[in-house]
């Protein structure tokens, strides 16, 4: 794993894992979110999305501080789009960006998370498994909806991109998500989801 630049971002500890590339969109109302969100905008910056591990999106009481755990491998968001909801709320779209690995991470007063992150390479496909690649290229094509986020600008030619939506698309498990989200080489991942594939068809 070649570490390469480093930064200091702000962390949104979620119940989701957010892949390069993935859509996430977010409702938000804690006023550290917010002022988040308009940093972000302000300074064309993005933000960390991690997975829970235990603890709550939102802080309840002051307890929540202290009982907050994420995994140490996220990924980068950059807020695409912005609208306010009807009720008050604000909506964002953001897009995942590069994977890191948090060095160190803290608190600010406000509750907001932050954290000094390493950068981490795009992963890989080895070219043991690219003859599997075609059929799940294939797959995702035919359980895209037209609604799709992904559908406007699709990657089927990109082994990584086509992995990591079909992860977002079948039904596996936060933690198996997370586990391919920390891996630079796709290999595994690859040939279990071409298992699963001829167990759907």
């Amino acid at each position: 794993m070649r570490m390469t630049e480093t930064q200091t971002v702000p962390l949104f500890p979620l119940h989701t894992v957010l892949f390069p590339d993935g859509f996430l969109p977010l409702r938000i109302f804690e006023t550290r979110y917010i002022d988040m969100v308009r940093q972000s905008l302000r300074e064309s910056r993005p933000f960390g999305v991690v997975l829970l591990k235990q603890g709550g999106e939102v802080l309840q009481c002051e307890t929540d501080r202290d009982t907050t755990e994420f995994n140490v491998l996220g990924t980068l968001a950059h807020i695409v789009d912005t609208d306010l909801a009807a009720d008050g709320m604000l909506q964002i779209e953001a897009r995942g960006d590069r994977r890191f690995r948090i060095e160190r991470s803290w608190m600010e007063r406000d509750g907001l998370m932050m954290g000094e992150i390493t950068l981490l390479d795009k992963a890989t496909v080895p070219e043991r498994v690219a003859d599997l690649v075609p059929r799940l290229s294939a797959f995702l094509e035919r359980i895209m909806s037209d609604r799709d986020p992904h559908r406007a600008n699709p990657r089927f030619d990109d082994p990584s991109w086509v992995i990591y939506r079909l992860l977002e698309r079948l039904p596996i498990k936060l933690e198996d998500r997370q586990r391919v989200l920390t891996v630079d080489q796709l290999d595994l991942t690859v040939r279990h989801l071409s298992a699963m594939i001829s167990a759907l068809e």
